[in-house]
């Protein structure tokens, strides 16, 4: 498995690293083009359904890996082998012996094969593990510790995102993507998880794309001190239907993510500062809505916004609960299997539907005297 943390801290590492990314535009491997080589609606269509355009486009690779671009889009995005031979005819010379350098990929002799997938999205490249391997068939890896590329949840929060500047503090920041994105909007930027490969994941992304971020381990469920207190605080938690919490790292409910936040607003955010958390919210058969049960798990005299994402693909409609089957794009299930388990567990419990929430919190209590409270571990500073 590829170790970003070697990379992002080994000086000839961080040197290559600096340079990947304009070797990857000078071959034409961009966002437009990964887009328009295996035919996807757009990027945040394609990174949200890798597996499915890499099965569709199995008829495609003898064509795809005619062009340099074609090469990187078959190794890192589809996640797929590309014969030697034609790996050194096509792709140029300083480019293999960069990806070489930083081990991206590797050779068993006649055949090239990618180590991790990269993302192009939103004028950046976003390194992560890879998800699943297309060979010739398309394998799906288990994923529990893995660091995830962008997301269809990542591309929601985005778009749906208010105004942000000052300094920003991104939970939970995976490999990096809000914290990258959202860094020239901000004075500051300290992205935080609980998952090791994630913070080394995001390290080794910043340096890729030139962007000045800080990354460190911490947990929302314990003490949290990021330095000075926050303007701004981006939470794309990770919940979801119950059905499939034991095989997800950091999984919890959307109620829970939603007091954690509440609970840590005081030691991260300054008074008048606001938290925005993306959930994923079970609405069961005896609430009215989405936004309803969410003001109901907030203490009162809370200032929050709800916005429902009903045409999001995290979303299950009620028609789609009722009639037993998810609508075609569906991001809450990577098969049919899983589709039908998905279905069972809201019929089971009473879930009339699924609906991505994008909440706003504004922290209006100031601390007494004008003091803030001290927090016990350090995740990064800024």
């Amino acid at each position: 498995m590829w170790n970003p943390e070697a990379h992002a801290t080994r000086a000839n590492g961080v040197s290559a690293l600096l340079s990947l990314a304009g070797a990857f535009r000078d071959v034409g491997f961009t966002e437009a083009e990964t887009v328009r080589a295996l035919s996807a609606e757009d990027a945040a269509d394609l990174l949200s359904n890798a597996a499915f355009y890499a099965f569709c486009s199995a008829g495609q690779v003898a064509e795809l890996v005619t062009t340099p671009a074609g090469v990187m889009v078959q190794l890192f995005v589809r996640n797929g082998d590309v014969a030697r031979d034609r790996y050194e005819r096509v792709v140029p010379a300083p480019t293999r012996e960069l990806l070489a350098t930083l081990g991206l990929v590797s050779s068993d002799g006649d055949t090239v094969t990618s180590e991790v997938s990269v993302s192009p999205g939103r004028s950046m490249y976003f390194l992560s593990d890879q998800l699943f391997r297309s060979d010739a068939r398309v394998a799906i890896a288990n994923r529990s510790t893995l660091v995830m590329p962008p997301h269809a949840s990542s591309f929601a929060l985005l778009d749906n995102l208010g105004a942000v500047s000052g300094k920003l503090v991104d939970v939970g920041c995976g490999c990096g993507v809000l914290s990258l994105v959202l860094r020239e909007r901000c004075s500051s930027v300290v992205g935080v998880d609980l998952n090791p490969r994630a913070v080394a994941y995001s390290r080794v992304n910043a340096v890729v794309n030139g962007v000045e971020a800080g990354f460190g381990l911490a947990d929302l469920r314990g003490d949290l001190d990021v330095g000075r207190l926050a303007d701004h605080l981006v939470f794309n938690s990770p919940t979801g239907p119950g059905h499939h919490e034991e095989a997800e790292i950091g999984w919890m409910t959307a109620q829970d993510a939603l007091g954690l936040v509440v609970d840590t607003m005081p030691g991260v955010l300054r008074p008048e500062g606001a938290a925005e958390v993306l959930l994923i919210v079970e609405v069961p058969e005896d609430r009215s809505s989405a936004t309803e049960l969410v003001r109901s798990w907030l203490p009162p005299g809370t200032r929050a916004d709800v916005v429902e994402l009903r045409d999001s693909p995290l979303a299950a409609s009620p028609q789609a609960v009722a009639g037993g089957r998810l609508a075609p794009g569906c991001l809450l299930a990577d098969d049919a299997q899983e589709a039908v388990r998905l279905i069972d567990h809201l019929r089971a419990n009473r879930i009339r539907e699924v609906v991505p929430a994008l909440v706003t919190l504004t922290r209006t209590r100031p601390f007494p005297s004008g003091r803030e409270p001290s927090s016990r571990t350090t995740a990064a500073r800024s």
